[in-house]
């Protein structure tokens, strides 16, 4: 067990480190593209990605799930999930071009038609990406992973921040939206190369985790992606601006450390038989997560002000409390992002879309009554709402499938929260005096050090929290292991 948790952590370095590094320069082209266009043309973009994620979400397909579930893919496995992909990614480019023009009658826009035509360029660049990238994820191998998130995010930030500067306008968003996917999918045959071979022989192996996994897709775009469409109709592009930016802010923790566990975790999860080591593993992975991503959420929260200021400018300031209230929903929202890895793997999908169902039971009519009658203050509680719904339903749905308790979720949960409670006071204390900085130079030395002591006050008090409850599994384990001679100091003792 602690071999296979020393190879998840490993794996978990390569995956975090790709990640960071894609997201700074997802910073980088933010903080270019946010200062050459407006609020108003982030909006528009924000109107055909959204509908983009929710068609490809709709008709999401499991494979690299359902190939990493084989010990031994074979080559007609490989011929069978290239296929189904490249049918998913030409489906969603000609349903995108047909919906383009109703879209710019709907939001009465016709600069739409073009911008969603050339967007759905890039989920047909997705599909065609080699599945035999698998074989390094079940190795636990995910330096090609690192590289292969470089080159997309790195493409998109030079086409994009090139395209906008040369045009000043929305067009730059667009282009790198396109020039990421493109490149990955290039870069993927030269890490693994395969010669495309359409065949569908072995569509048996991925049926039963489609079928369920497509009824879970329908549910959760429409959960997450309903306050995007609905919100430019009732507030306005400026306004929806402002809310895509902070969700794109507020989503950078995710997609940095959160997302990057996942594929490590799915595979350590399918290699643990017994069942209670797959709970004792999912625990720590729970523990794991929320240690990662919460201080950074939280710190993000207390600091959004002079974050906004620095990253997009002082035109983005009305972005500051929805970026706020949107690292709530994603802090309470981090236990549940393990359980579809943890469903996929034991063949439970049917999980999945029980738990989507309850959620779209509540979050649909709450979203639509609250941005109906209060705007971005409706969508956002709204999502507070669904996300402690889909709290309630994944511990029941963890006790169902593996049999862990409600205390020990909770426990593996909480514990990392209450560890962060002296860096939530230091941050009260300093938050006031960073909003009162004028930006510059001397407003990006003080939240850097801000949050390098934050950063160090969460971990003395959470190791220290460890040692008094008796060094519990866990990921401080791991830090400490890691970061500390064991021949010397008490705590690895």
């Amino acid at each position: 067990m602690s071999s296979l948790s020393q190879r998840t952590a490993t794996a978990s370095i390569w995956t975090i480190g790709g990640k960071f590094l894609a997201r700074l320069l997802d910073f980088v082209s933010l903080l270019v593209l946010a200062r050459l266009l407006s609020p108003a043309d982030f909006g528009l973009v924000a109107i055909a990605t959204s509908v983009l994620v929710i068609i490809e979400s709709i008709l999401d397909l499991p494979l690299t799930q359902a190939l990493m579930r084989q010990p031994s893919p074979s080559e007609e496995m490989f011929a069978t999930a290239f296929t189904l992909s490249l049918l998913r990614g030409l489906a969603i480019s000609l349903l995108m071009m047909v919906i383009s023009w109703p879209m710019a009658v709907i939001y009465d826009d016709s600069r739409l038609f073009a911008l969603v035509t050339v967007l759905s360029i890039a989920p047909s660049m997705r599909s065609m990406i080699s599945p035999r990238m698998v074989l390094f994820m079940q190795r636990f191998d995910f330096k090609r992973e690192f590289a292969l998130d470089l080159m997309t995010k790195g493409s998109t930030l030079l086409f994009a921040a090139g395209v906008a500067t040369a045009t000043g306008s929305y067009w730059g968003l667009a282009v790198g939206a396109v020039a990421g996917p493109t490149a990955a999918m290039i870069t993927s045959y030269v890490f693994a190369p395969m010669q495309p071979k359409f065949s569908l022989s072995e569509w048996k192996r991925f049926q039963d985790m489609i079928s369920w996994n497509t009824v879970s897709q329908v549910l959760s775009a429409i959960n997450w992606q309903l306050d995007r469409l609905l919100l430019p109709r009732f507030a306005g592009l400026s306004t929806f601006g402002a809310f895509s930016v902070a969700d794109n802010i507020a989503g950078i923790p995710y997609q940095t450390f959160v997302g990057p566990l996942l594929r490590p975790l799915m595979a350590a999860f399918s290699t643990v038989e017994d069942r209670r080591n797959l709970v004792a593993a999912y625990l720590k992975a729970t523990s794991a997560i929320t240690f990662v991503a919460a201080p950074i959420l939280i710190a993000l929260a207390f600091l959004a002000e002079p974050t906004v200021r620095i990253l997009v400018g002082e035109k983005w300031v009305s972005a500051v409390p929805i970026l706020q209230w949107l690292c709530l929903v994603s802090l309470l929202g981090l236990p549940t992002n393990i359980v579809p890895a943890l469903a996929m793997v034991m063949d439970k999908t049917r999980s999945l879309a029980l738990r989507m169902f309850a959620e779209f039971l509540v979050r649909v009519p709450v979203t639509v009554l609250g941005i109906v009658y209060f705007q971005v203050a409706g969508a956002l509680g709204a999502r507070v709402v669904a996300v402690l719904v889909a709290y309630a339903a994944s511990l029941v749905i963890t006790k169902r499938l593996i049999g862990a308790s409600f205390a020990a979720q909770l426990t593996s949960f909480c514990r990392p929260l209450a560890a962060s409670l002296p860096m939530i006071a230091f941050l009260l204390w300093m938050g006031p005096k960073l909003a009162a900085m004028p930006a510059g130079f001397g407003l990006i030395v003080g939240l850097t050090l801000c949050g390098a002591a934050a950063a160090t006050i969460f971990w003395v008090f959470a190791l220290l929290l460890w040692q008094i409850l008796g060094r519990p599994a866990g990921v401080e384990t791991i830090v400490v292991h890691r970061l500390m001679p064991r021949r010397n100091g008490i705590l690895t003792s």
